[in-house]
């Protein structure tokens, strides 16, 4: 299972969501499942934004090694959901490979929150920092629950 989160510049939520969501399945050594991230607009190569780092510090994840990569037609081809965070990432990636758009989901559609957009924490403060992970933290746990569960079912069928 190939997960990919996409954000705008891959500075900010999405590595956040990468970072967390690679945490949980080490945490409970969970194999087979990929988790990357990406943005629309990366510039390639730019570490994660300061606060990113601070912010999932204080949840025991280490991001200061992360660095930002360019969404390509081959993430998105090799991905088997496409998690973004606005309605506007997911019209871009539908522009970039209309088939992806039934792989995509936004978030905090896994918050019970459908249509709901993940705001920009960029440029902001630890503090905004600090909320914008908490907001996208329930909808990882449910999301990490649905992997979970769908690879159970897949051992479990012969």
């Amino acid at each position: 299972m190939n997960v990919l989160f996409v954000c705008t510049g891959n500075t900010c939520r999405s590595p956040m969501c990468e970072g967390y969501l690679k945490h949980l399945c080490e945490k409970t050594h969970r194999d087979g499942i990929t988790v990357l991230s990406a943005g629309l607009f990366a510039g390639g190569g730019h570490p994660a934004s300061e606060n990113a780092v601070a912010t999932m510090k204080r949840h025991g994840i280490d991001l200061s090694g992360f660095r930002n990569r360019q969404l390509t037609h081959e993430m998105i081809a090799e991905a088997d959901t496409i998690v973004v965070m606005t309605r506007s990432h997911r019209i871009q990636i539908g522009a970039l490979d209309p088939a992806a758009l039934a792989k995509t989901r936004l978030l905090l559609e896994f918050a019970s929150r459908p249509g709901a957009d993940v705001a920009d924490p960029f440029g902001g403060s630890e503090e905004l920092y600090g909320s914008c992970f908490t907001e996208m933290k329930g909808a990882l746990d449910n999301l990490f629950a649905l992997l979970t569960k769908e690879k159970s079912t897949e051992s479990n069928n012969p």
